[in-house]
Order: structure tokens, then sequence, then C-alpha cells
């Protein structure tokens, strides 16, 4: 489940890049561990406890390492966060992601250069660990801001307290219906298959323990792209819409009356409906996108059994409405895109999306 608003057309795919990333996470950790003084490159909560243990111990040296590591996962949130955000401006949010998990990935690899390029008795070798902590604990915080924009299904991806508290108390929640997720479970016993494998490999070849991430990480991307080639078509710029969960949306009873006017104003301006159909007359499924003059979405819904879509527009104007055919197995048809002015009245406007590509 990746509680998205709508549909998506590689969902377990979706899923599966997180699983991956966090088994990349576990992997590195084990990495930084052996390196730096028991130190985690994504994992902060250990980091934390770490600290105020150097703290409370007046072991300073463990205080630095700390601080090391999670300087430098603050700032790869910093960097991934303004990544994702430039990207997002003309790109849809899954390339964004894309974008800065490539980000992350010739990050670790130049970090790795250093690190296996470095000899021991050179005169910077006193900078190499320093360099494998800093720079993987930026990888990860490039990862973890990236995986905001995955929704429920890729929050988080490290640091994975929340994810034990929220699967097993979702197990025995009476006040709900009962719904089984794989998406967390697989990841928590990715981080400890990830770290115990990657700890046989540091004593075994630890010159190769740092490849374990990096490879991880490159099967990531893959994945996030075969997503994206599936959901191109239709797709604009921005963040993706997260649905509410219906379970606890509860009616706001306080809210005063004089606010109920306001869906009057919206249906003042003009609603746009119609159909999407094939060649041949018959319905498409297709999600219906309403996107403004300056490529920013407006609102975004699927279509009825029988073609229909009804949207509106929060003004009148000029707008882009862009039909996504559903794929039904086989190749998608190619999306259609017509303009549509609104002035106030209803807009009637029917389409019929191509063959098949």
């Amino acid at each position: 489940m990746t509680g998205f608003d709508h549909p998506e057309r590689m969902p377990r795919l979706l899923g599966t890049v997180t699983v991956v990333l966090t088994a990349a996470a576990g992997a590195i950790d084990v990495v930084t561990f052996f390196a730096f003084n028991q130190v985690f490159a994504s994992t902060m909560t250990g980091n934390l406890v770490l600290l105020g243990l150097g703290v409370g111990q007046g072991e300073w040296s463990q205080v630095i390492d700390n601080v090391c590591a999670m300087g430098g996962y603050c700032g790869g949130l910093v960097v991934g966060t303004l990544v994702c955000g430039v990207a997002m401006r003309r790109l849809p949010w899954r390339n964004a992601v894309g974008i800065a998990l490539t980000v992350e990935l010739a990050l670790l690899i130049a970090v790795g250069i250093f690190w296996w390029g470095v000899d021991d008795d050179a005169a910077i070798a006193q900078w190499r660990v320093i360099v494998l902590v800093v720079g993987s604990g930026l990888a990860m915080g490039i990862q973890a801001a990236a995986m905001r924009y995955i929704g429920p299904a890729g929050t988080p991806t490290s640091f994975l307290s929340g994810t034990v508290t929220n699967w097993v108390s979702s197990l025995v929640e009476l006040h709900k219906p009962f719904r089984w997720g794989w998406n967390s479970p697989l990841r928590i016993a990715a981080i400890v298959v990830a770290a115990a494998g990657n700890a046989v490999i540091q004593a075994q070849v630890p010159d190769l323990a740092f490849a374990v991430p990096v490879l991880l990480v490159l099967v990531a991307i893959v994945g996030m792209a075969v997503v994206t080639r599936a959901n191109h078509g239709g797709l604009v710029a921005g963040e993706p819409e997260f649905a509410p969960d219906p379970r606890t949306e509860v009616p706001d009873a306080d809210a005063p009356a004089d606010e109920a006017p306001a869906d009057e104003q919206l249906e003042a301006i003009g609603r746009v409906s119609g159909r999407v159909m094939d060649p041949a007359g018959a319905a498409s499924p297709a999600a219906v996108t309403l996107v403004d003059m300056e490529g920013r979405q407006v609102t975004r819904v699927h279509t009825e059994p029988d073609g229909r879509f009804d949207v509106q527009p929060p003004e009148a104007g000029e707008f882009v409405l862009i039909c996504t055919p559903h794929r039904m197995g086989g190749r998608a048809a190619r999306p259609r895109a017509v303009v549509v002015a609104v002035d106030g009245s209803p807009v009637t406007h029917d389409v019929v999306v191509g063959a098949q590509a």
C-alpha cells in the first residue's frame, strides 16, 4: 500500500524500491560501525544514544564521532530536500526521487573511490575514515529526504522504530478494519538481513563491504526508473497527493455555518465534465488531470466505469485536460491533452484516446 491518492501502475515495484533502499541503509551502517568508533550512517537514534553515553562518560572522542555522523546526515537531508524541491518545479515527483537517488549513488561512488584509493600510511590517511562516515551520512540523508515523497510505504528506510510501532499496533487495532501490509515487515527484515550479510562480508573481505550498499542503491534506481516509465503519461510537476484514511476521517461538527457557500462559489466558476472513449466509442478507464497554463496540477480524478469524469477548476481561465488511459494489460493507449476554457458555465468535453502505442 503506497498511500497515494490515486492508484499506481507499479505499486509493488515501488514498494520493492523502498525495501532495497532499507537494505542499503542496513548494509552501510555495518561499514561505518566497524570503521569509525561504532557510529551509524543512517540510524540517528543509535547515534543520539551513543552521543549521550559519550557525554555522560566523558568520552569526548565518541562525542566527536557521533557529531560527525549526525552532521553528515543532516547535511544530506538539506541536499536531498533541495534537489527534490528544485526538480519538482518542472518534473513529477517520481523523476525527482530518481534524480535524488542518482545524486546519492554518485556520492557513494566518490566516497568509495576515496576509501579504496587512500593507503593506510598515506599523508591523508587520517581523513579516510572521516570522509567515509560523513560522506555515507550525507548519502543516507539524501535518501531519507527523497523517500519522504514516496509516501507511507517509503517512510522511512532507515530509522525503523516508528515502522515497528505502527505495524505491530495496526495488527491489533480493534476499532479499525484489519488490513495486512507487507511493506513494513519486509523493510524490517531487509535491514536485519542486509546488516547480517554485510557483517559477514566485512569480516571476510572488508574491502568489498562498501560495495554492497552501492549496488543496492543502483538496483533501487533501476527500479525507480521502471516505475517512472510506467507512470510517464499525464504526469505533471509537483509532489504526490496523499489520500486521508477514510477510517479516521471525522466530520468537523464545529465548522461555522457560513463556510457552506464555498461550494456554491466553486459551482459558479463552472465544472468540466465529459467522457473518455476509445476510437470505437467505448468507455476507456483513465486518469483525468487538470493542469493550469503554468504546468501546475489543479486536480486529478479517475473516470467512472462508463468513462465519465467531472472536475472542478478553482477559478475561471484556460486549463489543460490530460487523459491518461489505465494500463489494462499490454501497452496502454497514448495520453491525450486538450485545452479547455472555463468562464463560469459548465464545460462538456469528450476525449478520444489514441490507438495502442
